[in-house]
């Protein structure tokens, strides 16, 4: 064969390898092919793939010392699971024969539960000692499982409104609160509701428990203005409240000043940009609270504010503006006795292991890019571990987390991001295209190197035991896939 016959048929084969390979890498994280099994063992079995039917948030698995739950929530129009005899109907434990709201009436067991197009479901079941989740309670609405790490207290924080006979004497106005103290034989529903004073919605409660009593609960400072006037000079609402019983009475923590910064002071740290988006007078904010032992403890609130990049062809441009205040329990109350600002830097996410490790996912660009960090909880510096890992590795892509799904186990990190990846023009006709997937990834030496799960779907991550590195999923959600088992895979 001719020297540049066989240079040609190299050259083409060479692209065409290429070419399939580039094919290869996008399809297979497209599709979700691939990834590693680590010490797949089977948790437990459902009796129907409703009760593990997952959502993008207050779904799922919460392990704990004394019993494993499962939370799964379909929309009341679905073709429902016949009633159990066995669950409990907690609209009954609620309203009885109390008044409820309108949009919640209806007549004898379960009637709540009735499809409806506006409706869901939650189902709440818990492993028994045969390795079978079985139901132990329904809810007519959202209901997000949050349990004491001793797992000797579970609590409901669900959609349900208040009966129209409650609230008359009381300006609470939180939706219902149940909690259970014998691993759901019986629900106890909190009249006077779970930090009220943070969150209505009690689905949208932020809880950081540390210990087994103490607990936090995280909902939004007062700003420097003060527009609400609840706030007196000298004791400004950090948004922070604490409990050292569970939940059952509660104090705010308060600042001389407020822990927020206006829009005006971040614009100012970005002089190049002139147009800045409108919208929240304090920008996006995100607060994390991390105790770091019986008298000490720590609060950031991170604010972001986007803004037009001044090249008008770049991606938009954030300043990003951290507040800690460090907290100290003087006479048996907490108290803020300093604050310290850090402009340039964006507390995306915040876990403590409860061994000594605080992990984070930190944004100190100006693009919105999250990396992984390590807190030194005696300076409070920050060392990066490690970029956020990408489903299109080794191609280009911008990876992100996916909604809340960071965990930090006793020696692990588990992760679920999505990329994009943006193909060469030339293969769309020279416009602009995009190309997004979803993985799960784990690293067992911090972030040094991360590997991908073999796990269906950003909703088949079901919940992670921290404690013993293990991640738990299940194959696909409950509509695509009819294994009943849960698994679980092991990352030490």
């Amino acid at each position: 064969m001719p020297r540049s016959k066989l240079l040609v048929t190299l050259s083409v084969t060479l692209i065409g390898a290429a070419a399939l390979w580039y094919v290869w890498m996008l399809v297979s994280a497209k599709l979700e092919l691939g990834g590693a099994s680590p010490d797949q063992q089977t948790l437990g079995r459902v009796q129907d793939t409703q009760q593990r039917a997952m959502t993008q948030y207050c779904t799922g698995v919460v392990a704990t010392p004394q019993g494993t739950w499962l939370v799964g929530r379909v929309e009341a129009s679905s073709n429902l699971l016949p009633a159990a005899p066995e669950a409990l109907d907690l609209d009954a434990v609620v309203y009885g024969k109390a008044v409820a709201p309108k949009d919640e009436e209806g007549s004898g067991a379960f009637a709540s539960l009735m499809p409806r197009s506006e409706k869901e479901v939650s189902f709440i079941s818990r492993l028994d000692a045969n390795g079978q989740f079985q139901r132990v309670a329904q809810v007519g609405e959202v209901a997000c499982l949050v349990a004491s790490p001793d797992g000797s207290s579970v609590f409901l924080l669900t959609g349900l409104k208040r009966p129209q006979t409650a609230g008359r004497d009381d300006d609470i106005r939180q939706t219902v609160v149940l909690r259970s103290d014998d691993q759901g034989k019986s629900w106890t529903w909190l009249r006077q509701g779970l930090f009220p004073e943070v969150e209505q919605l009690a689905e949208s409660l932020k809880l950081y428990f540390h210990g087994p009593d103490e607990v936090w609960a995280m909902g939004s400072p007062s700003g420097p203005d003060n527009e609400s006037g609840a706030d007196r000079p000298g004791a400004i609402a950090t948004g922070l409240f604490y409990s050292a019983d569970r939940g059952a009475s509660s104090t705010p923590i308060v600042a001389a000043e407020s822990l927020l910064v206006p829009a005006e002071y971040a614009h100012g740290k970005r002089p190049e940009v002139v147009e800045w988006h409108s919208g929240d007078t304090y920008g996006q904010i995100s607060s994390h609270v991390v105790q770091l032992d019986a008298q000490r403890a720590v609060l950031w609130v991170s604010q972001r504010f986007w803004g037009s990049n001044p090249d008008g062809v770049s991606d938009h441009i954030a300043s990003n503006v951290t507040t800690r205040a460090q907290l100290q329990r003087v006479g048996g109350h907490w108290q803020v006795t300093s604050v310290q600002r850090e402009d340039g830097l964006y507390v995306n996410a915040l876990e403590d292991n409860g061994v000594g490790r605080v992990v984070g996912l930190i944004d100190q660009g100006t693009r919105g890019r999250d990396r992984v960090a390590e807190l030194d909880t005696t300076t409070f510096a920050w060392r990066v571990l490690s970029e956020l890992p990408s489903v299109f590795a080794p191609l280009a892509s911008e990876s992100h987390l996916r909604g809340s799904n960071f965990w930090v186990g006793h020696n692990s990190l588990l992760i679920n991001i999505w990329s994009e990846h943006q193909p060469p023009r030339w293969l769309y006709g020279w416009s602009d295209a995009h190309i997004s997937a979803n993985a799960t990834f784990y690293s067992k030496d911090w972030g040094q190197s991360w590997q991908r799960l073999a796990i269906d779907g950003y909703l088949g991550t079901l919940g992670f035991q921290g404690a013993d590195d293990r991640v738990i999923w299940a194959k696909g959600n409950w509509y695509n896939n009819n294994d009943l088992g849960v698994y679980s895979y092991g990352l030490q």
